[in-house]
């Protein structure tokens, strides 16, 4: 009998919903996989996309995306952020507009744009004043201007100047937001929206700016371009007696279906209430809005976008096929992988490098006043400045005898398994060596934790890839730093080791740690199972990342211990790790964790630690003595070799997003 290969499937056969063809009013997109907009705080010096915003958006259209996600833009004077700066109320933007959709339409993509006023959220330090439908305070507290009647149509009329201007630059896709309690989601809102006059009150009456809103963007957009609503599912103000709830969306979305001024709904959710829920973090579910999606399917006539942790192609189809939604929205997952759609189409789809949620170089970046990127691809945000190692097969680096040119790096974290990545695309003959059985370093401690385990969907990916490119890995492989390899260049990616660096941010003279603490463990060594604990254990918290976390997180869920006491400098444990990435319910999911009595001493810092593990906190009060003390007092940077090519944290301990960044510096070097 022959034996034959078994017939692979097509990506269509996989996916007959996801790659079907949509129609969005006017305008038919080849499939259903689109890059969401996301504000990545790439702009320049002046109004408009700048160039190295325009080649991150290019990197996506040439990735595959039906329909490129720009992100959103202010109409009106009365609004701006710092990362947005697209200005839709001057005809500045419209010449790079036209730039950039006419360069997405040569490659075959549809280019959308959101249309946005920020209300409350603004806050006062960068304009004049915040405005809004009534005297609520954004989270920063700033109370702001109350919208006079006049005031608003001014705005409306600043929406169709907005979409004419889109109109000039040939854009194919207007999306106003509606969402969280922008402008617009205030209006919409009872519990935001307090006024008693045409404008508030009824929900009729909550609607009426942005029936006028639509209104005047249809009238400027013309029958060319699709215009859609970004809206929250809900608000989800906590104990909130009245809220924007799910059937207030229904209610309200339907109503803009019936009256035809919607080509599409996109649902996402959440407000500055429950900013967790907008950009949900990796403690929360995949596709989170599920049932929501099906709700306003159910509801309208429109086709229904949905976005909320949609990671794989599987899910997207399983969401469009069960009704959940008729095309996906995802904004991380193509900042991760700009080509996740050609990946898909060729049959590619292993090699997806994959989106963790981790939310530390998008968002974390941005909210940090930097521009965004991605902790596993360096070069989102840096299009513009670093060429593409995958772009186009290179030749192989030879050594004047015909054979390659061999790499060695030794350590397999994150800056190494990406230096070994990088250096195999670029031609090089790449061996890793790794001293333990695991590859990821402290990496995989982190996802090792609970409600972690996400963060190893990178390990999976990189040896992957490894392994296609056909580079060697050798674990349980200790390399000498003074005796390394034969080798062409070496790339030394070793970590750190833990040590009490942390200590010294307040008290710099204490150059051996903190007194009596030289018995103590780190909690880098509980986490990789080293050393064990039980009873009553004190964390002493100088670090402030999420080392410390992860270490309670374990800790928490560590059956032989019966008591938890953190001592942290911080003011709020955990603040500094979680409150820029949008993890807080991560962090109060640590913290209800199991049943171990939980304490923390906040702003404290340890004095001394005694023989018996009684424990002196700077104000002089005196803990009993612990079962266990551990450390989460930072890490120091190992020895290396003078004028060694390094990465990560064995230059200086940092994060993830340093290490890849160091990666890619590295082997840039060696193709110098």
């Amino acid at each position: 009998m022959e034996l034959k290969q078994p017939r692979l499937a097509s990506p269509t056969e996989h996916y007959p919903r996801l790659l079907s063809p949509l129609r969005l009013g006017p305008i038919q997109l080849p499939h259903r996989a689109f890059m969401s907009a996301h504000g990545m705080g790439l702009g320049g010096t002046g109004p408009g996309v700048s160039e190295r915003y325009h080649e991150y958006l290019l990197a996506r259209a040439r990735g595959g995306a039906a329909l490129l996600g720009i992100e959103s833009a202010p109409v009106h004077h009365t609004t701006y952020s710092r990362s947005l700066v697209i200005r839709l109320d001057q005809d500045d933007s419209i010449p790079s507009l036209a730039r950039l959709t006419a360069a997405a339409h040569e490659i075959g993509t549809k280019v959308a744009i959101t249309l946005w006023h920020g209300g409350h959220k603004d806050g006062a330090l960068r304009g004049a004043y915040p405005v809004a439908p009534s005297a609520v305070p954004g989270m920063d507290g700033t109370v702001p201007h109350v919208l006079s009647v006049a005031e608003i149509e001014e705005i409306v009329r600043a929406y169709g100047a907005a979409a004419a201007r889109c109109r000039a630059a040939g854009l194919d896709v207007l999306e106003v937001q509606t969402a969280t309690d922008y402008l617009l989601g205030s209006f919409l809102s009872p519990a935001l929206n307090h006024r008693d006059d045409a404008y508030g009150g009824s929900r009729e009456r909550r609607l009426r700016i942005v029936r006028e809103v639509l209104d005047a963007v249809r009238k400027a957009a013309g029958d060319r371009i699709a215009v859609g609503v970004r809206c929250s599912a809900r608000h989800d103000i906590p104990g909130a007696s009245e809220d924007y709830t799910l059937e207030e969306s229904l209610a309200v979305m339907n109503q803009l279906d019936r009256d035809g001024l919607v080509d599409y709904v996109s649902v996402m959710s959440g407000s500055g209430w429950a900013e967790g829920v907008s950009i949900p973090a990796l403690h929360h579910p995949r596709a989170l809005l599920a049932e929501e999606g099906r709700a306003f399917k159910r509801a309208l006539r429109v086709p229904v976008t949905l976005a909320g942790r949609i990671r794989t192609a599987a899910e997207a189809e399983d969401l469009i096929s069960s009704g959940a939604a008729d095309a996906i929205a995802m904004a991380r997952s193509w900042i991760a992988d700009p080509d996740w759609g050609r990946k898909l189409l060729s049959g590619n789809e292993r090699q997806i490098r994959p989106c963790m949620s981790c939310n530390q170089g998008c968002v974390g970046m941005v909210f940090r006043g930097v521009p965004g990127t991605c902790v596993l691809n360096p070069r989102a945000g840096r299009e513009f400045e670093i060429a593409d190692p995958g772009q186009a097969p290179h030749a192989p680096r030879l050594r004047a005898a015909g054979q390659p040119l061999r790499v060695v790096v030794i350590g397999g974290g994150p800056a190494g398994l990406e230096a070994a990545r990088l250096a195999a695309l670029q031609g090089f003959a790449v061996e890793l060596h790794e001293a333990s059985a695991e590859l990821g370093g402290q990496w995989r401690l982190a996802g090792l934790t609970p409600g972690r385990h996400e963060l190893l969907l990178s390990l999976a990916w990189w040896r992957s890839e490894l392994l296609r490119l056909g580079a060697t890995v050798h674990l349980n492989s200790r390399i000498d730093v003074d005796q390394p390899p034969a080798a062409d260049h070496v790339i030394y990616a070793i970590g750190a080791l833990p040590a009490q660096t942390a200590v010294l941010r307040l008290r710099p003279h204490l150059r051996a740690g903190i007194p009596g603490s030289q018995g103590a463990a780190h909690s880098r060594d509980y986490l990789a199972g080293r050393v064990s604990v039980r009873g009553r254990v004190a964390l002493i918290d100088e670090e402030h990342g999420w080392s410390s976390l992860s270490a309670v997180a374990q800790l928490l869920d560590d059956p032989k211990v019966i008591e938890l006491t953190v001592v942290t400098t911080e003011t709020n444990f955990g603040a500094a790790a979680v409150g820029p990435t949008f993890e807080a319910g991560a962090l109060a999911a640590i913290h209800a964790r199991g049943d171990v009595r939980l304490i923390i001493y906040s702003s404290k810092s340890v004095q001394s630690i005694d023989n018996n593990n009684k424990i002196t906190l700077s104000d002089a009060v005196s803990l009993p003595g612990f079962d266990a003390v551990l450390l989460a007092t930072g890490t120091a940077a190992q020895r290396l070799p003078d004028r060694a090519l390094a990465a990560g944290d064995c230059l200086a301990p940092r994060g993830i997003w340093s290490a890849t960044r160091d990666a890619e510096r590295v082997v840039a070097r060696l193709t110098a």
